[in-house]
């Protein structure tokens, strides 16, 4: 395997941090990013192929700052993981507009900053690979996730749109499609929650969520095989456009394509048959 320059966001913990460790045992260069790039250190060490940069996804000249730092050091990027983000459960009427843009801002907007701040160099170099990471919820959400959700569609439809205008000069994309993998991301730190009640919603929102909370150190999902994983489609000729992760990951994609599948079955002849005649 040719060892390779990566951009990993979101690097200071979760499946980001185990990305990096495992990058950096294969002999990779990484630069990792966070708000606090000393986590990093902490975490993993010192290491000539490693580069600790903070970086503010909401914050567009942090993200500029970061690149620019990783290529002075490492003169290239081969590959970019946008890993960095946060989840949000709430019902959409009980969340804030302020609580929706911060999403947004940081899970959306903060990658596809990222991604237009790597573009230069890939274009350069007439080649590279994007990974945006989605999520399983991001192609069939869940109750009480609907700005999450939001989001992550965003970033599928993202990555999607933008494979097509880079896939002529070289550089290819994926959208990553996470189920649960065992973890932080269901503590406080990664899961956000509202303060806004809607006694309405309260007794069967507040169960989902005590649900999904206690799943936190069962998740299915094993992160140094996920980053295996990442690691060997990155060396492949043709990397998939959609990659589902974790059988609870097929799960959801099964039980959407079957929805899908039925909806456009039954509504076939009618749906079809909107046109000018003659």
């Amino acid at each position: 395997m040719i060892n390779k320059v990566w951009l990993v966001t979101g690097a200071s913990q979760g499946l980001g941090l185990v990305v990096t460790k495992k990058l950096l045992d294969n002999g990779h260069q990484v630069i990792a990013t966070s708000r606090n790039k000393d986590k990093i250190i902490s975490e993993i060490g010192e290491n000539p192929n490693l580069l600790a940069v903070e970086m503010d996804m909401t914050d567009s000249k942090s993200i500029k700052n970061a690149i620019d730092k990783g290529i002075e050091k490492f003169s290239t990027i081969d590959i970019l993981l946008n890993n960095a983000g946060y989840g949000q459960l709430w019902t959409f009427e009980e969340t804030s507009e302020e609580e929706v843009m911060k999403n947004i801002n940081a899970n959306l907007i903060g990658t596809m900053n990222v991604v237009r701040n790597v573009l230069p160099y890939m274009r350069k170099q007439k080649y590279g690979h994007i990974f945006v990471t989605s999520s399983a919820w991001g192609f069939k959400t869940v109750p009480y996730n609907s700005i999450y959700a939001a989001v992550k569609f965003g970033l599928d439809g993202f990555a999607e749109g933008i494979s097509h205008e880079l896939k002529p000069l070289g550089i290819s994309v994926s959208s990553v499609k996470p189920g649960g993998f065992r973890t932080n991301f269901l503590k406080e730190e990664s899961l956000v929650t509202g303060n806004n009640v809607i006694a309405d919603y309260a007794q069967a929102r507040d169960e989902w969520v005590n649900t999904v909370k206690s799943w936190n150190g069962y998740q299915d999902g094993n992160p140094e095989k996920y980053a295996e994983l990442l690691i060997e489609l990155s060396s492949q000729n043709e990397i998939p456009a959609n990659i589902f992760a974790g059988r609870d990951a097929y799960g959801l994609a099964k039980e959407k394509l079957d929805i899908l599948q039925k909806d456009i079955k039954d509504l076939e002849s009618k749906a079809t048959n909107l046109h000018f005649e003659g």
